[in-house]
């Protein structure tokens, strides 16, 4: 487990397929496919529409059943609670929420299963393939999340030099016009790939903006907590780190099993790309020349001075907006790699472009410095709960 902070649960997609016995179809409408050269279609073939199931604060999760296959998506964590700062951090405790709600609904619940292998037919008998499958519930899509500390007033700091800092996977950060959220991308995939997604924002600025809507008919103790735990959020500066694992990746790693896969294979996967991967300390200041060389010497970074020249004269291009590529090949020298793996260590990515407006400049003179700490659960806050919630049938999505 990361030194930084206990991991839980936000979003959570899961669906099993249950043999035998046809199930109650939930939801108002279904659809069947036809074909339109010959008229025929499969009746027992029908996709249900989804079912919205609400509970108190404006939560719902949304529950699909086309009479074998049962989904169910949303965010276990949050369903029935005014506020979700801290989660589930267990498979378990969210698929228990989900099967009471299956109950309730008259549907089986989600199980673990075993495994066992398909065999995909072909002429030649050399390319027949084993596919690998499953009898227990199947994850399609979960989010992981954590919580992180920067201290009173250094959010928006902190997010300006974390947009600074490319992924080593060539998604590159892009910071929302509010200053609020730093997301992951490549150029090819705004918003996320199918694979997978990562991104950070200010706690309590997302709590005040859903504040609304988090508290119909809410009582007046729960507007106090509310309004307790958003003033706590702006005092301790917390800011979440938020990684999304989607079908194919899930499915492509084996870990979309459940009961074969926990909360810490996902955290600690090698495509993963955590806070400790690009900084655990970012300066925020401003900076002349001869810093960077003495900041490289004083980190021990470089071991003599004309290498941190050498380094410091790089950054120095990099700051007027000089191409560090070699012009003539359109390649980058071999140097460059060398120069930027050692900025790296002082919270500079010199592949990308210098924003004065984002980018975080280590000083000596006048240092301000932002360290990202854990943050502790305070005794007062309300513990996620595997029962404490409502079920309200709502309508069809």
């Amino acid at each position: 487990m990361s030194a930084l902070g206990h991991w839980f649960i936000d979003r959570l997609v899961v669906e099993q397929t249950h043999l035998g016995d046809r199930l109650p179809m939930i939801g108002d409408k279904g659809y069947v496919t036809v074909n339109l050269h010959t008229g025929e279609f499969d009746p027992e073939k029908i996709v249900a529409s989804r079912a919205t199931i609400q509970s108190s604060f404006s939560t719902s999760l949304r529950v699909s059943c086309d009479g074998h296959r049962v989904r169910v998506e949303g965010n276990p964590s949050r369903f029935g609670r005014v506020e979700n700062l801290y989660g589930f951090t267990t498979f378990e405790e969210c698929i228990q929420v989900y099967n009471i709600v299956l109950g309730k609904l008259g549907l089986p619940p989600f199980t673990t299963g075993s495994f066992y292998f398909t065999k995909d037919f072909h002429d030649d008998a050399a390319n027949r393939k084993h596919k690998k499958r499953y009898t227990g519930a199947i994850i399609r899509h979960v989010d992981i999340t954590r919580n992180h500390m920067v201290g009173y007033q250094n959010e928006f700091a902190f997010l300006r030099a974390l947009a600074t800092m490319s992924m080593p996977n060539g998604k590159r950060p892009n910071l929302y016009p509010n200053g609020a959220t730093v997301d992951y991308s490549t150029s090819r995939s705004i918003g996320g790939s199918s694979w997978d997604y990562s991104k950070f924002y200010i706690k309590w600025l997302e709590l005040v903006e859903h504040e609304k809507k988090n508290l119909k008919d809410a009582s007046d103790e729960d507007k106090s907590y509310y309004k307790k735990l958003v003033e706590h959020c702006q005092a301790a500066g917390i800011v979440r780190e938020e990684h999304s694992f989607k079908a194919k990746k899930l499915d492509r790693y084996e870990l979309c099993f459940y009961g074969h896969v926990t909360i810490e294979d996902l955290a600690t996967h090698h495509t993963l790309t955590t806070l400790e991967n690009l900084t655990e300390t970012l300066e925020v200041a401003t900076m002349d020349y001869v810093t960077i060389a003495d900041q490289l010497l004083r980190r021990q970074v470089c071991k003599s001075r004309q290498a941190a020249n050498a380094t410091a004269n790089y950054c120095h291009m990099w700051l007027n907006g000089q191409p560090l590529y070699n012009e003539d090949t359109g390649k980058y020298p071999r140097q460059y790699y060398v120069h930027k793996q050692r900025l790296l260590q002082l919270g500079l990515d010199i592949s990308m472009p210098f924003d004065a407006s984002r980018t975080a400049l280590p000083m000596i003179r006048h240092q301000r410095e932002i360290t990202v700490q854990p943050h502790q659960m305070p005794d007062w806050y309300r513990k996620p709960s595997t029962r404490n919630f409502v079920v309200i049938h709502g309508r069809a999505a």
